[in-house]
């Protein structure tokens, strides 16, 4: 008999993957390197890709990590996102950052769990619906509770 494990799903928002970019061996640097190994999936929606490109394309990057690191994390996003075409628009959340109402819409339209961010003001909200908005280091605990089963 075979038993299947759900994979936990997530949004991880640009400044997370900045952070694990420019530091390899910290907690955003896990985090994407356990969706990158499988063991996680993260959602998107085309305005979170542009946003990720716009913010990690961005020449200032170059200064901090070689432009293949940066293109290669941006394909991962583009090939290996759960993409959601079209999500449905919140209206009722207060987040003045229009990038960051993407990504909840994205979240939300793919039954993420978790949105993971260092981004105070998203933060301040604790969640939406059903996702919740957690610091890279309150990830790592809930999934370790979550893989522990």
């Amino acid at each position: 008999m075979l038993i299947t494990v759900e994979k936990l799903r997530i949004a991880i928002d640009t400044n997370v993957l900045i952070a694990a970019i420019t530091r390899p061996r910290g907690t955003s640097a896990h985090i994407v390197n356990a969706w990158l190994d499988g063991r996680l999936e993260v959602i998107a929606s085309p305005a979170t890709l542009r946003e990720a490109e716009l913010v990690l394309g961005g020449g200032w990057l170059a200064r901090l990590v070689s432009r293949e690191a940066v293109e290669s994390l941006l394909e991962a996003l583009r090939t290996r996102s759960i993409l959601v075409e079209k999500p449905e628009l919140i209206r009722d959340l207060r987040l003045k950052d229009e990038g960051d109402r993407r990504l909840v819409e994205a979240a939300v339209a793919a039954a993420a769990r978790y949105i993971v961010t260092t981004d105070r003001e998203f933060l301040s909200q604790r969640g939406y619906d059903a996702v919740e908005f957690l610091t890279p280091g309150e990830f790592m605990s809930r999934w370790k509770e979550y893989e522990a089963g």
